[in-house]
């Protein structure tokens, strides 16, 4: 399965072909480099609105710069208006950041009543206005995130493909399109035949697909059967940053190796918890790394048990007590 070349994005060149999507609320800079640590080539940082990354004081704050030590890192953007997000691209490039994605996908109600991500999918126009003025504002590649349509009545499936052919006509570097529309947020299963009739129709562009990536071996066939270039990771490594080890393995012709312990799961669980604690407060570390800890959970024998435990703790000392306590020696003995 493997090439030459993983996954080229504009002037990037990964050597597998996936990367970590841009997760909201998620991939902040922990989860980033524990990403990396597990054998991620490139990550995203969070979706960052187009108003913010134009205020100066926003982009000094530490959360929103990239680290020395996580290049290439891309940077989402999401907005509606053409200008503001080209200043918000330019402002993003000078912060350090070495690619940028346009977000036309996000499903979130707030988002969509401000006529930005997923809604922008019923106005191709002005998703062309946006790109090309982006293009124009920066030198780094240029991604754009997509649903395969708002809904799925007629019209939707045509603006689709009049924005699919109007981008790549313009040198967009790559397509992220998630198999889902905007309507159907996350249910359901992930439609891949439609960015495979993308890159069949589209030889020659970069087309990447997203939804629904848990598994690597199963990630394999995908690849096989669409003869996309690439994927993103998204809701599969929250509390998984396994999943890029095992991907890099099949990729690699490597075998998988057995899935962690629970000795292996507790100290990656107090490593991502320290890097967090490294990023905010106590207060706030704790409450970001409840989503996690519910990632984290699902491989637990006794999951529900340690998840409420574990989803209780309010300060650092309850949570590093409630994984001693569900990943200690005596319980290393279950399978994990």
């Amino acid at each position: 399965m493997r090439s030459s070349i993983g996954l080229k994005l504009g002037s990037l060149t990964l050597d597998v072909p996936f990367f970590q999507a841009s997760l909201s609320g998620y991939s902040d800079y922990a989860m980033r480099t524990l990403a990396r640590r597990f054998g991620c080539p490139f990550t995203m940082a969070d979706m960052i609105l187009d108003k913010s990354a134009t205020n100066p004081r926003v982009l000094r704050k530490a959360c929103f710069r990239p680290g020395a030590d996580e290049h290439p890192i891309g940077a989402q953007i999401v907005g509606k208006t053409p200008a503001t997000m080209a200043a918000a691209a330019r402002a993003l490039v000078a912060a350090g950041y070495d690619l940028m994605d346009l977000n036309f996908a996000c499903p979130v109600p707030k988002v969509l009543h401000r006529g930005r991500g997923g809604a922008l999918l019923d106005d191709p126009d002005t998703i062309i206005d946006i790109f090309k003025a982006v293009r124009n504002a920066i030198a780094c590649p240029v991604l754009m995130k997509l649903r395969i349509g708002f809904d799925h009545e007629s019209r939707s499936l045509d603006y689709f493909w009049e924005i699919v052919t109007r981008s790549i006509e313009q040198g967009v570097d790559a397509l992220v399109i998630h198999g889902r529309t905007v309507s159907e947020r996350y249910r359901g299963k992930a439609d891949w035949d439609l960015p495979a009739a993308v890159k069949s129709r589209f030889p020659h562009a970069t087309i990447v697909g997203s939804g629904d990536i848990f598994d690597a071996a199963a990630t394999v066939e995908l690849m096989k059967k669409t003869g996309l270039d690439g994927f993103v990771v998204a809701r599969g490594a929250v509390g998984n940053p396994w999943i890029y080890r095992d991907l890099r393995c099949v990729w690699e012709n490597r075998p998988i190796p057995p899935p962690p312990d629970l000795a292996e799961q507790r100290l990656v669980m107090l490593e991502h918890f320290e890097r967090i604690l490294q990023c905010y407060p106590e207060y706030k570390a704790v409450r970001r790394f409840r989503k996690f800890m519910v990632g984290y959970a699902r491989r637990h024998p006794e999951r529900k048990s340690a998840q409420m435990s574990l989803m209780s703790a309010k300060t650092r000392a309850e949570v590093e007590t409630g994984i001693d306590t569900w990943y200690t020696n005596a319980r290393c003995g279950t399978k994990g």
